[in-house]
């Protein structure tokens, strides 16, 4: 059934509203060492991926951890530190498969943004979002950048994405997922990644 423009925009505006943005930036310009970039251990205990999914970048190196936590109500939270980035707001976004072999290519093996309802891209698009879509993070001078977002529509386990939580869609299939960060800020409405650019860094995560 085809949904009004009054639905879009207020489930645009309801997941825009349900994500959790904190920023915290370092005020040192020295690089940050990787052991640094592990999230805290303040989310054990919770059911989350059993370690922090490593980012790398397009040489390799570790630049970056990400984590995820299942809200008990549906929805995951998400924690991301990041170095190495160019000042200011990147996009990112989650993907299909949990593949992030292809550092010359640019992390296609990743595939594609996760979009069971098959939608537009974008959290502003009255015909979006996709559930890949979240808000864009910032890298202050240092190229650092931390936060913490929260997602609605999401779980991390198919056995969660039914009953009580509602319509959730399980990231942690069978080829788990990819976080994947880009080059540019992601302008949350054209598409097909809001003119994100290329995939600077990825973390595979699987079960």
């Amino acid at each position: 059934m085809k949904r009004s423009s009054k639905h879009y925009r207020s489930r645009v505006l309801n997941t825009a509203l349900s994500s959790l943005f904190i920023l915290g930036l370092t005020a040192c310009n020295e690089s940050t060492p990787v052991d640094a970039l592990i999230p805290p251990s303040d989310l054990a205990g919770n059911e989350s991926v059993n370690t922090p999914g490593k980012l790398i970048n397009r040489q390799g190196e570790q630049v970056g951890s990400v984590i995820f936590v299942d809200a008990p109500n549906g929805g995951v939270l998400m924690r991301v530190d990041i170095a190495g980035l160019s000042p200011g707001w990147h996009g990112i976004h989650l993907h299909q498969v949990g593949d992030c072999s292809d550092l010359e290519a640019g992390f296609k093996a990743s595939g594609s943004h996760v979009d069971p309802d098959q939608n537009e891209h974008g959290l502003l698009n009255p015909k979006g979002s996709e559930r890949a879509d979240i808000p864009n993070i910032y890298a202050g001078s240092d190229g650092r950048a931390t936060a913490e977002i929260f997602r609605t529509g999401l779980s991390l386990y198919p056995s969660e994405a039914s009953g009580t939580l509602g319509n959730t869609y399980p990231l942690l299939d069978d080829d788990g997922f990819a976080v994947i960060i880009h080059e540019n800020r992601d302008d949350h409405s054209s598409q097909p990644i809001g003119g994100a650019g290329g995939r600077i860094a990825c973390a595979a995560l699987g079960r």
